[in-house]
């Protein structure tokens, strides 16, 4: 199978995890998905920012619509919290069709219902 391509929407102390469990543990992952995971691009404030988790210079992007609208992302994972601009990201990413994945409480309890709303269409 080909790899999942994914998005990550934040690189903070989340992001990190996030990045470091994904490439960590590629080996479990693919045994329970039926194939790799690859997180393609990682949106970060600053990309000359020096990181305690080091990803390729290639991988990173200070331009959130560079994995919104990029058709070879599977999915996009939010890990930037606050309501705006996640909320533009993550409608824009679901019109794309792409699959979404955030732990962003204070978005889905105020917006939830239209998120979900987006992703049932």
């Amino acid at each position: 199978m080909k790899p999942i391509k994914v998005g990550l929407l934040g690189m903070g102390t989340v992001g990190t995890g996030v990045l470091r469990i994904v490439e960590g543990h590629q080996e479990d992952l693919q045994k329970q998905v039926g194939s790799a995971i690859r997180i393609e691009k990682v949106l970060v404030q600053d990309k000359s920012k020096a990181r305690r988790y080091p990803v390729e210079e290639s991988r990173l992007t200070d331009n959130a619509w560079d994995i919104v609208e990029d058709p070879a992302i599977d999915i996009v994972v939010e890990v930037m919290g606050g309501i705006e601009p996640a909320k533009t990201y993550i409608l824009a990413a679901l019109e794309k069709g792409k699959h979404i994945v955030t732990a962003n409480k204070d978005l889905m309890a105020l917006h939830g219902a239209e998120i979900l709303a987006k992703a049932a269409e």
